[in-house]
């Protein structure tokens, strides 16, 4: 009989594997839950990671603190390999974040653009949808301050932040360069806002 353990959780988060191999074989489900909701498969270590996946982590229960499918969580985090094994166990790329409905694309695609984003290779190899919107007018935890949903797709978060190669990667995948967010605003708009070089503005002309 499993039973769950926060314990577990913590021993995940803090990369201690020789904890986590001990709690599961002695009885802990490697799909426990802590007081937050957060299971031990929001971690930043590949090794328990893919210890957890092949004892039967299941990667589209897990969700972060508030919530958030776990895949977006290390998406996050700029933690590659992480999101690359939850993807091959199985995980959905276009599960989204309730209420905000900002996929793990968005997640990785919300910080600078020298911030590592080859997560997004993985995660448009898996299938996720380069012109999900978000819902707009929502509270979002992803910059960290006051920030609402703009019904924005991940093309218009990888204008402001990604590299010109991302952006060239979420075009090649489909995204539409032409989709406005709830105010009208095209990636275009976002990467001028955000003071992109030119030949990035240039290159997400709606019209070209």
């Amino acid at each position: 009989m499993r039973f769950n353990s926060p314990e577990l959780v913590q021993a995940s988060l803090a990369g201690d594997l020789a904890e986590v191999k001990r709690l599961v074989e002695s009885g802990a489900d490697v799909n426990s839950q802590d007081k937050h909701g957060i299971g031990p498969l929001l971690c930043f270590t590949p090794g328990i990671m893919a210890y957890l996946l092949a004892q039967g982590a299941d990667p589209n229960s897990q969700t972060n603190e508030g919530g958030a499918p776990v895949l977006s969580g290390v998406a996050y985090m700029g933690a590659t390999e992480c999101v690359r094994l939850l993807l091959e166990a199985g995980a959905d790329p276009n599960t989204t974040r309730d209420p905000t409905g900002e996929s793990a694309l968005h997640a990785c695609l919300s910080k600078p653009a020298n911030a590592p984003h080859e997560a997004v290779r993985y995660l448009l190899k898996y299938g996720a949808d380069p012109n999900h919107r978000t819902i707009p007018g929502v509270k979002t935890a992803a910059f960290w301050r006051d920030v609402r949903t703009r019904g924005e797709t991940p093309l218009h978060r990888a204008a402001a932040f990604a590299s010109a190669e991302v952006v060239q990667w979420l075009l090649e995948a489909g995204a539409d360069k032409t989709m406005r967010d709830a105010n009208g605003d095209s990636p275009q708009s976002w990467a001028s806002w955000h003071w992109r070089e030119k030949s990035l503005i240039d290159f997400l002309d709606p019209g070209s």
